[in-house]
């Protein structure tokens, strides 16, 4: 796939672009970052498998909403990387109300939220009454679709947060976006991709980074590669339709410091089964055959 160049931020893997402004400020009373939703699809090159048209059904926290002539409902997904032992809250400051309501979101926990977004608007993540860093949803897309937001410590030393983003692109197939949201000081755990295996047995290592449809079945996903201190757990995922899932290494690494804190590497799969009700005109599947990678 294409890398995209930093500007005035940094590239994890080869599509996913993070853009904080902003300075650290560890253990301030108000540490603040900045993002932005960036459409990816004009940089990925996809990798063909079989596929099978379906319409996908996320498991969605119903949130009351107003909604505004001219805007456009998108499934907001957000996926809790921020290495620690406390939830975070989500205000959304253009309703003046949690979005999260009085439940906040706990770490390697994902939610989908269906939501009218307004160009340019802000949300806060706070740990308790901490405010870890500020979203701001600009450059949104001009169709319906999935947005996936996690927000990441900066630091194992400190509690701001950073984001990273991604839109996915229309697509008949199911897809699986692989994150790499794992944090260490120095060039620990800067290695490592995630591998999938399908019900044959046959299986490839997915470098970080990687956009890649799916054909409708079951899989096993691990980490693969890099630091021998990760979780080898094999996870379970299950794609029908045109669902949409995130495989995101997490974790936070000090270096063995006390002044830091340190989270194991471990593979969050989101959504592992999704429950769809398939098209009547849906596709025949086709043979499968992994892609080239």
């Amino acid at each position: 796939a294409q890398a995209i160049p930093a500007q005035a931020g940094f590239v994890t893997g080869s599509n996913l672009l993070v853009r904080p402004s902003g300075s650290e400020e560890p253990g301030g009373a108000s540490a603040m970052a900045m993002a932005t939703i960036l459409l990816l699809g004009a940089c990925i090159t996809h990798q063909a498998l079989s596929l099978k048209t379906a319409q996908s059904n996320y498991s969605e926290v119903k949130a009351p909403e107003s909604i505004t002539l001219g805007l456009i409902e998108h499934h907001f997904l957000i996926c809790n990387a921020y290495a620690s032992h406390k939830p975070l809250s989500v205000y959304r400051v253009q309703e003046s109300r949690f979005l999260t309501g009085d439940v906040p979101i706990r770490y390697k926990e994902c939610r989908s939220y269906p939501l009218y977004l307004h160009e340019g608007e802000g949300f806060e993540f706070q740990e308790g009454d901490l405010k870890v860093g500020t979203f701001s949803a600009t450059g949104l897309p001009q169709a319906s679709t999935t947005m996936l937001v996690a927000p990441v410590r900066r630091s194992p030393f400190g509690r701001s947060a950073k984001f990273m983003s991604h839109a996915f692109v229309e697509n008949k197939a199911a897809e699986v976006i692989v994150v790499d949201a794992f944090g260490a000081e120095g060039d620990a755990g800067k290695d490592g991709a995630v591998k999938i295996v399908d019900q044959g047995g046959d299986g490839k290592s997915l470098p970080f980074g990687a956009i890649v449809p799916l054909g409708p079945g079951k899989y096993e996903l691990a980490l693969d590669g890099g630091s021998s201190s990760h979780s080898k757990a094999e996870v379970p995922m299950e794609t029908l339709g045109s669902s949409r899932h995130v495989a995101m290494r997490v974790g936070i690494d000090a270096g063995g410091s006390k002044d830091g804190e340190s989270f194991p590497q471990e593979l969050v799969v989101f959504p592992q089964v999704v429950a769809v009700a398939q098209d009547s005109e849906a596709s025949p599947q086709g043979e499968f055959a992994w892609p080239a990678v």
